[in-house]
């Protein structure tokens, strides 16, 4: 990996990653918007477990959802059940 300018310490290990259980790719019937609502995702793992990530909708159809999140330092994406996914409220807070 190479260094980026400004990076401090040991880059997070890659090799800790497990991808979670995921839908195949739907075939068509894809929404892809300009702008990717927020959302909680519950994402299942190979060894049963299971974790919800704060991430996004980047697309979707009536039945599933690409969600993105992000999991040791890297933007991460699977296609979801649509019922494993809950709307995220993205309130900006005065200053």
């Amino acid at each position: 990996m190479a260094e980026r300018p400004g990076w401090h310490g040991i880059p997070p290990s890659a090799d800790r990653y497990v991808p979670p259980l995921q839908l195949d790719a739907p075939p068509g019937g894809i929404t892809e918007p300009v702008r990717s609502p927020a959302l909680w995702v519950d994402l299942d793992y190979p060894d049963g477990s299971r974790r919800t990530r704060k991430g996004f909708a980047m697309a979707w159809t009536d039945t599933a959802v690409r969600a993105q999140w992000i999991e040791y330092s890297r933007a991460r994406e699977a296609w979801v059940d649509a019922a494993r996914c809950r709307r995220r409220d993205l309130t900006t807070q005065a200053a």
